[in-house]
């Protein structure tokens, strides 16, 4: 626990009953109570007004209470493993140690405090104890889905957004490859890096499934670094007129480590499919949207088996931008356009429509045969078989043909089999209307490509620590950490950029009898532009602060932390793209070619006094 004086900011809760505030609907968790609002330093460039993330909560002590000592007793905690988390900015508390001595204070949370004092027989704060067993569990939160994402895009095709782009020169590919030019109906494709309408992607992909081999379309030469094209004002159709494209095969490059959890994974993936397409499932048919006695019997169809998703990936095509999106000394970034298989991202699905049409036709033609009679003394359910549905389970009737809920059912069952089959993403019924049309069978999203400099080494060492880098450096999570030496709260989003792979060439001399130099490509997530510490605000600030903080948490030192490796942009991936003009910003850290495991402290001491002195934080701040 961090020890420190500071000045308390007491929230008093006592006008709110428990039941009220225990489901927050008096109040904003994510926000101070006005009265804190107003104490703190109005700062015009946060969100709302004012300082928005600090400890403001007072946990009350018994005057005869114990001392409290270091302890292992720990709380909640998110992914990263730090012991102050919480999940809203009422879960963090002040507390005096000693409960008689006024300024020997320490931060803490509802979750390990509650702990500690249910096990000292400390009782006395009920409403803080209330408060901390009603508190949310740590959990990752998922970004936007890219799948419901590149579903929109597809709508906004339909509409004709972008068919001034559209073009149907296509590269070679064989019959069965999903980039062959006969999978790509009309206005698909589009001109590549010619409007910013494709999704980006945030999501991460695991190992096993990035790609093995990328067809690099590099019209601009920007492969070669030094030697590329600087003509930027040329359309890419012309550009690539008269075969003129310069496309190049790279192949996938891992880290032995890489290698070997790609293995892993992708054999856990092959096991997971086989057993879960050997369950059997079934959609139930109510026989009526009423409750009460019925004579028509409940339907169970018997679906078929879920087509296996994808446990690898054979080939994706990269069309690379050539205006570059940011520049180091050793590296150049390039915005480009990723073109994978659709069902990477887009599951098949069973639509429910036709299963439900299928079923009710299976069912009038055994009546038209005479067989129905039969079928109903003969029934898969015993006459006493309770039937019930889940909470979230969808129940369709033959009559009418509509959505509803039931509770249970007790009789009996009579059991079909489907003619329906699985649609692939790109196979569409035209019951969703949303689907309405058709998709290629691939995807195009939005990514940047890292290149480097003809004998640099930083890129190869980039790619090698991000598989290296725990789990939790690309998770997003819910809730809020103290990341000491910072004394407020701090969101707990990714640390890092999603890693899509390293890249080598298949043929370095670039077909030529002369070795001439390509770049290998880093493939990362898109994260935004470079902050300005003097633009941002406090809050900013701690959490620009926090991710090499965290960094050196996890047993890594940055060697080149400045305020250009520091990415910033608006909303968070977790929200949807229509809420991020209206939310907070989220930051990244970047550029891990120098980075290693931490093996001094006083490195370590010597980075974070950086990484302060850069963001005007603590002993900095005003400087």
């Amino acid at each position: 626990m961090l020890l420190y004086t500071v000045e308390l900011y007491h929230c008093s809760l006592d006008a709110i009953s428990r039941a009220e505030y225990a489901d927050f609907s008096t109040i904003n968790p994510h926000k101070l109570p006005k009265s804190v609002q107003e104490q703190t330093d109005n700062d015009k460039r946060c969100v709302g007004y004012g300082k928005n993330r600090i400890i403001f909560r007072v946990w009350p002590r018994d005057p005869k209470g114990q001392a409290i000592k270091p302890s292992p007793l720990r709380g909640k905690e998110a992914g990263n493993g730090l012991d102050l988390w919480g999940a809203t900015l009422y879960d963090f508390y002040h507390v005096r140690r000693l409960p008689n001595v006024e300024n020997y204070i320490t931060n803490s949370t509802g979750s390990r405090l509650a702990k500690w004092m249910r096990q000292v027989g400390e009782l006395t704060a009920k409403d803080e104890l209330y408060w901390a067993d009603k508190e949310e569990d740590p959990k990752e939160i998922p970004v936007a889905d890219i799948g419901e994402l590149i579903g929109c895009y597809d709508t906004r095709v339909r509409l004709g957004i972008f068919n001034q782009y559209s073009t149907m020169q296509v590269g070679e590919a064989g019959e069965t490859s999903p980039f062959h030019p006969d999978h790509y109906p009309s206005p698909h494709p589009f001109i590549p890096c010619t409007h910013d309408g494709n999704p980006t992607l945030q999501q991460r992909i695991p190992l096993h499934l990035l790609p093995k081999k990328l067809h690099v379309h590099d019209p601009w030469n920007k492969l070669s670094i030094d030697e590329g094209d600087t003509d930027h004002q040329t359309p890419w159709l012309s550009k690539v007129a008269n075969r003129r494209d310069i496309v190049r095969t790279y192949s996938l490059s891992l880290a032995p480590q890489g290698k070997e959890a790609a293995l892993k994974a992708q054999k856990l993936a092959e096991m997971a499919e086989e057993e879960a397409t050997k369950k059997e499932s079934v959609m139930r048919i109510f026989p009526s949207n009423k409750e009460g006695p019925t004579e028509e019997p409940l339907i169970e169809v018997v679906l078929p088996p879920r087509p296996w998703k994808r446990t690898q990936v054979e080939e994706a095509h990269l069309y690379l931008s050539p205006r570059a999106v940011g520049s180091g000394n050793h590296s150049v970034v390039h915005g480009v356009e990723w073109e994978l298989p659709r069902d990477l991202f887009v599951e098949a699905r069973l639509c429910r429509t036709c299963v439900e049409l299928d079923a009710r036709q299976q069912i009038q033609k055994l009546k038209d045969d005479g067989k129905w009679e039969a079928l109903l003394n003969n029934p898969v359910g015993k006459p006493e078989e309770t039937l019930q549905a889940g909470p979230d389970e969808e129940i369709f009737t033959i009559e009418p043909p509509r959505v509803v809920r039931i509770a249970s059912y007790s009789g009996p069952a009579l059991r079909i089999h489907t003619s329906v089959k699985w649609r692939r993403p790109w196979e569409l019924c035209g019951h969703n209307r949303s689907s309405s049309g058709t998709v290629p069978r691939t995807a195009t999203v939005s990514v940047v490509a890292k290149l480097s400099i003809e004998h640099d080494l930083h890129l190869a060492r980039e790619a090698n620590n991000y598989q290296s880098f725990p789990d939790h450096f690309f998770q997003h999570w819910n809730g809020y950490n103290v990341m000491p030496p910072l004394h407020d709260p701090v969101p707990v989003g990714a640390l890092c950029p999603q890693f899509y792979g390293y890249y080598t060439p298949d043929d370095p001399t670039d077909g030529t009898s002369r070795p001439n130099y390509l770049s290998p490509i880093l493939l990362l997530e898109y994260c935004g532009e470079e902050i300005d510490p003097d633009e941002l605000c406090v809050d900013d600030k701690q959490e620009c602060a926090s991710l090499v903080f965290r960094f050196h948490h996890a047993g890594w030192l940055h060697e080149s932390f400045a305020a250009r490796n520091i990415l910033w942009q608006q909303g968070k991936p977790t929200e949807w793209p229509i809420q991020r003009p209206y939310s907070t910003k989220s930051f990244r850290l970047i550029d891990f070619g120098r980075s290693r495991k931490l093996d001094s402290s006083l490195t370590r001491a010597s980075e974070e006094d950086t990484a302060l002195r850069l963001l005007h934080l603590l002993h900095h701040a005003g400087l």
